[in-house]
């Protein structure tokens, strides 16, 4: 019968290399790792027993990445026994999992010194000859600029060596151009194994400049200039984001001003910085879209707006502001497919995509600017000026002796022109126009006139021809159209 005052006898050197044994096929390496070093540490055993437990607790130590510890057991190891095929083995795989492919290599070739017939290590060798050849493919692509390819020979590279920490970074300057956000909360991890490499702390500041987090990149500049002021490359990224606000924010004044070819050529300025930069170099596309359509020059600032989307497929505000210009170049079918991916992004644009589908069916049927040849945001006078001018220049009376084709085309631009006229003077039809809900045909009164007004009293009623009370010099008549009244045109 026990007592509760007897002890329990610890388990032995065996039991404890019994129990890591069980944990390692178990894959619970911590507890392995825990039970060889409990029998190493229990009461002495012979050499042999040593080297066992040692190459042992290194083997668990490989799958716990405690490299440090596989480094030290299989030294020790192979101290004692310098034939010990397992401690150069495991050895040779941690250097394998860490990218050390040459030494990886040396402790293999060393391996098969020592078993000669032991066909694994033919084949370790053979898979780290091409490991070298995968590292190969990854420099070149990176030095060409090929980000894509070499993320995916780093990726390659990484299922054999996942430790490589030359490659895990070489991977995230690849995501700092194509997923910056990836890069940023990689390079975060690395940061975490070796918070004193400087490198990698200004290379996560540019990762999350790039992602658009402006403020977070340059702290992490100003760390680690605070910690090595002569470091050139983290000089390099602080000197040019200072330099990129400092031009980005002189465009955003003279477009305030009012200033529009300044603007454009600062914010070029800009983009000649660091093409690299897509987001941020997004917002300058953007931007230089915007004091380009003031300039008038629509194609190039659609180009921008292109440009903004591709940089940033997210970016809402390229998508409205092309709409709008797809809409001023009558592109209305790519105008409306903007609006619903931006609305898509951003249900607050549900309104504009609405108003836009409208202008869209109206500016099928037609478009009184262009009738004018007039800016949408022209003013009474600049619209009541080309009217006239248009009207004098479609007159009827100055195509009497046209053929009769010419003649009818003459009367009916005469009379859009007076449609557009009747809308376009009115503040409130333009503004249903404007909206897209105002449809000529059944609003403005027979086929957008003033009810009872027919084209030539509205031209009489805008001044007429100038210095003369009628029409052109020998134009006897012209029954014009509107009500069928007859009008004279003659001195």
């Amino acid at each position: 019968m026990s007592s509760d005052s007897e002890e329990s006898v610890p388990p032995s050197p065996v039991d404890y290399r019994q129990q890591g044994n069980d944990a390692f096929r178990a894959k619970d390496y911590r507890l392995a790792f825990e039970s060889y070093s409990a029998a190493l540490e229990s009461e002495s055993h012979n050499g042999q027993t040593t080297v066992v437990l040692l190459a042992n607790r290194a083997a668990a130590a490989i799958h716990l990445a405690d490299f440090e510890s596989v480094d030290k057991d299989c030294a020790r190891a192979i101290e004692i026994d310098p034939r010990c095929v397992k401690a150069y083995g495991r050895l040779a795989k941690s250097k394998w999992m860490r990218g050390d492919l040459e030494e990886a290599v040396r402790l293999f070739e060393h391996c098969k010194v020592l078993e000669p017939k032991n066909e694994e290590f033919k084949a370790d060798l053979a898979a780290l000859e091409e490991m070298k050849k995968t590292r190969t493919a990854l420099d070149q692509a990176f030095d060409a600029q090929n980000f894509q390819m070499a993320r995916a020979f780093a990726n390659q590279y990484l299922q054999h060596s996942p430790h490589a920490k030359d490659v895990l970074v070489k991977k995230a300057q690849c995501n700092i151009h194509l997923a910056p956000e990836v890069a940023a909360r990689d390079l975060r991890d690395i940061l975490r194994q070796d918070e004193s490499d400087l490198f990698v702390l200004a290379l996560r500041g540019k990762a999350l400049l790039y992602s658009g987090n402006t403020d977070m990149g340059l702290q992490h500049f100003k760390s680690c200039l605070q910690q090595d002021p002569d470091n050139v490359f983290a000089q390099k990224l602080f000197r040019g984001v200072r330099k990129f606000e400092k031009l980005k924010q002189e465009g955003n004044d003279a477009f305030k001003g009012r200033q529009w070819k300044e603007a454009e050529e600062k914010y070029t300025e800009v983009l000649q910085l660091d093409p690299q930069n897509k987001r941020m170099n997004a917002v300058i596309h953007n931007n230089r879209a915007a004091a380009r359509k003031e300039l008038g020059r629509l194609e190039e600032a659609e180009a921008d707006c292109t440009a903004a989307i591709a940089g940033d497929e997210s970016y809402v505000k390229a998508y409205t502001r092309r709409s709008r210009i797809l809409q001023e170049l009558e592109r209305w079918d790519d105008a409306v497919k903007d609006m619903e991916r931006a609305a898509e992004l951003d249900p607050k644009q549900e309104e504009e995509l609405s108003t836009t589908k409208r202008r869209a069916k109206l500016a099928k049927r037609k478009n009184f600017y262009k009738i004018l040849n007039v800016s949408r945001d022209a003013g009474d006078s600049e619209i009541k000026k080309a009217y006239r001018k248009a009207a004098m220049e479609w007159h009827p009376d100055k195509w009497q002796s046209a053929d009769e084709a010419d003649r009818e085309k003459a009367e009916e631009k005469f009379k859009e022109i007076g449609e557009a006229f009747a809308v376009l003077s009115d503040p409130q039809k333009r503004r249903k126009y404007d909206m897209g809900v105002l449809d000529g045909d059944s609003e403005c009164g027979g086929g957008g006139f003033h009810q009872g007004m027919d084209p030539f009293q509205m031209f009489n009623m805008h001044g007429g021809m100038p210095g003369r009370r009628g029409g052109f010099p020998g134009g006897g008549g012209f029954r014009g159209g509107g009500g069928g009244t007859q009008f004279s045109f003659s001195f």
